[in-house]
């Protein structure tokens, strides 16, 4: 069942700290158990994956990109986009989410969706094809179930497009941080829903995979995922 809120009462803000909680929660109550790749995964049975994501997402919140959708009468965190800024690796070194899969990935589920992300990334050098040297990555975009349908999703990568921008031109600087501001802002869709929210922000779309090129313990993406949200999608905002 859907709760009625009013659209005003919800603000998007930068995320902060006394959120931490909240926010995380948002990934166990939602994109753990309902996201394709999740699914495809088995992150949505395995409660050590989700762990393992959770660490992953709450290292994410500590570089200031992330947006929450606070729903300000009850100071209740409704939905978030982890955002993450993404820099070249050096030749031979490996990527955060190579790293991170290596060393702290501790479930063949977690790693499953490292190395789909892995994947994803690989099919398209994003720093080659559009000159840069950063751009921000929606890395999971999540609503809470019962709040799904007004809309939180779409402001939340909306104001994270904003929040680059903002970077770009110098309105808002970061602090301790040693990256240079974005120049483009890129998504992984991984569901019908999310990619309509992609069409609504704007986003141009550049490479479509099926969910049926990813195998996990013998049986494809697909097989679990269902006919509905047969691919990815990777899309980006030149900003």
């Amino acid at each position: 069942m859907t709760s009625a809120v009013s659209s005003k009462d919800i603000e998007i803000l930068r995320y902060e700290d006394r959120y931490q909680l909240q926010s995380l929660a948002v990934l166990r109550q939602s994109f753990f158990l309902h996201e394709s790749v999740c699914i495809g995964s088995e992150v949505n049975v395995t409660p050590q994956a989700q762990d393992d994501l959770e660490q992953l997402c709450a290292e994410v919140l500590a570089g200031g990109v992330t947006m929450i959708a606070r729903h300000t009468p009850t100071d209740k965190i409704l939905g978030v986009a982890f955002n993450i800024l993404q820099t070249p690796k050096h030749q031979e070194g490996a990527s955060y989410f190579e790293q991170f899969r290596d060393t702290k990935c501790t479930t063949d589920s977690s790693r499953s969706v490292l190395n789909y992300m892995i994947a994803m990334d690989a099919k398209v050098n994003l720093f080659e094809q559009y000159g840069v040297s950063c751009f921000m990555d929606i890395m999971y975009l999540a609503t809470l179930p019962t709040y799904s349908g007004h809309g939180i999703a779409t402001r939340l990568v909306e104001q994270s497009v904003q929040l680059a921008r903002d970077l770009k031109n110098g309105t808002i600087v970061l602090e301790l941080n040693d990256k240079p501001p974005p120049e483009l802002i890129s998504a992984l869709f991984s569901s019908n829903i999310s990619q309509r929210v992609g069409e609504k922000v704007g986003f141009t779309f550049i490479k479509e995979v099926p969910h049926s090129k990813f195998i996990f313990r013998g049986k494809s993406f697909a097989d679990r995922i269902g006919p509905e949200h047969r691919s990815s999608q990777i899309a980006v905002i030149v900003i």
